[in-house]
């Protein structure tokens, strides 16, 4: 190497397949989202086991509180059942809701701000300072009006059994909801995660899903087209046929092969040495492939051993394809030849009937 030449350059070769590379990447995450799952998973962290700890305890006290009032309806004032609501139960309730509320805050602040001894245990003593930490559009919601925000806030500052018991009926009836509301609210914080992770899943689902949908269209699609097109070079569709003999006059009317009396074939012989079926195309056609389909249902060894006959004159035949084992449908290629006619003979005394006939060229 010359000094005039210049040094290569490692990245002009590899220019190409990064973009390549990238771009698979890119599409395959667009589809797997396994990406968005890593940061859906740390953007929603897993509780700590304290942490887990506390939000099952907001849950079953939760639980418990919708007992004491008979579920739902009773929280809200209505009597469960068509029972009464048993004296204070809104009292009872109200503070249960409100002690789910605070541990589902303990929840959320345990990794962060609660700090264990040097023996591992957590302080679990009752702060009224962790009220701070509520979100104030947490309080909104789960107020009844706007004009009750205030009480509401003052409630779960001051709440306990003998706080909420001294509130008039009427109030704890309006209390109690709210503070079954905010604990539903704060308690759905725990779910987060699981939501946001089964929204990435359901997008790989429904991505992947639409991409097995396509493939499966472009397949049905293929087989459709490669039908129609072998439909359409059908020879003997719309030919006349003939058959040596006709047992009871059943099956259809030639040139057609499907018909109302057709219950599993199209034609019919008399019990015969050699019965056969005929096929005029008019004029001479290149045939490549013979397709027969034998009678559904029953008696199919009656088509065996089964030869099929070609001809230009209609006066000399010429074999082209034998079939000598019981079959339902025996699609055979054959040597290309050129003729007008084609004959299906059975070689043995039998009925003929089969379900239909195509040549392909």
């Amino acid at each position: 190497m010359t000094n005039a030449e210049p040094l290569p350059n490692p990245d002009q070769h590899d220019a190409a397949p990064a973009r390549g590379s990238s771009l698979g990447k890119r599409i395959a995450e667009w589809f797997w989202r396994g990406a968005a799952l890593a940061e859906t998973a740390r953007a929603f962290p897993e509780l700590s086991p304290r942490a887990a700890q506390l939000a099952e305890r907001a849950r079953s006290t939760a639980d418990i509180a919708d007992m004491v009032c008979g579920g739902a309806d009773s929280a809200r004032g209505t009597p469960h059942s068509g029972e009464p609501v048993l004296p204070l139960a809104e009292a009872s309730a109200s503070e249960l809701y409100w002690q789910s509320a605070y541990w589902a805050l303990r929840a959320l602040a345990a990794d962060s701000s609660e700090a264990a001894d040097a023996s591992g245990a957590v302080a679990t003593s009752y702060s009224e300072s962790l009220w701070d930490s509520l979100d104030e559009r947490l309080l909104v919601r789960a107020a009844s009006k706007p004009e009750r925000l205030e009480a509401l806030r003052a409630s779960i500052r001051r709440g306990s059994f003998l706080y909420f018991a001294e509130l008039s009926p009427s109030e704890r009836l309006v209390l109690c909801p709210e503070l079954r509301k905010l604990a539903e609210l704060l308690l759905a914080k725990f779910d987060e995660r699981t939501r946001a992770m089964n929204r990435v899943l359901l997008q790989r689902a429904s991505r992947v899903g639409l991409v097995l949908l396509l493939v499966l269209l472009l397949l049905v699609g293929v087989r459709f087209l490669r039908q129609y097109r072998e439909d359409r070079s059908d020879l003997v569709e719309g030919k006349p046929w003939v058959t040596s003999s006709n047992f009871d006059g059943s099956g259809c009317h030639s040139p057609s092969q499907t018909c109302p009396e057709n219950t599993g074939y199209f034609f019919h012989t008399q019990e015969e040495q050699s019965p056969w079926v005929e096929f005029d195309l008019g004029a001479a056609q290149r045939i490549a492939t013979i397709q027969v389909d034998n009678r559904r249902g029953a008696f199919g060894e009656r088509a065996v051993p089964l030869v099929a006959e070609v001809s230009t004159d209609h006066k000399h035949w010429k074999q082209v394809a034998r079939r000598d084992s019981e079959f339902v449908t025996w699609r055979e290629p054959v040597a290309p030849v050129s003729a007008r006619w084609l004959r299906l003979r059975a070689v043995n005394r039998t009925f003929l009937h089969l379900s239909r006939v195509r040549i392909f060229p």
